[in-house]
């Protein structure tokens, strides 16, 4: 795709639409201008394309036996670096 955007229709009910109107009268900012930076800061931030890629990386992995008890799960995790996945995104301590 060259430089062209594209435009997308959202539909929000009177209560919601009140709100962010008012969000938009107490800033500098429109409805739209709210709206596209909330999605903006969701998902295309560095810090947001991170988490995705992390998200995509645990649901391309196996499907966790959940009935494992603590000693099996937490070696699985380190198998699959999972444990390594939440130590990035600051899960630091282990859990007893």
């Amino acid at each position: 795709m060259t430089d062209q955007k594209r435009r997308v229709e959202i539909f929000f009910d009177e209560a919601e639409f009140a709100i962010l109107e008012e969000l938009a009268q107490g800033s500098q900012w429109s409805v739209a201008k709210i709206v596209y930076d909330t999605v903006y800061r969701a998902h295309f931030t560095d810090e947001a394309m991170k988490r995705h890629a992390a998200a995509r990386r645990l649901l391309a992995m196996e499907p966790i036996d959940l009935g494992s008890d603590w000693s099996e799960m937490k070696e699985w995790m380190a198998n699959h670096r999972v444990w390594e996945t939440l130590k990035f995104y600051g899960q630091d301590e282990e859990l007893s």
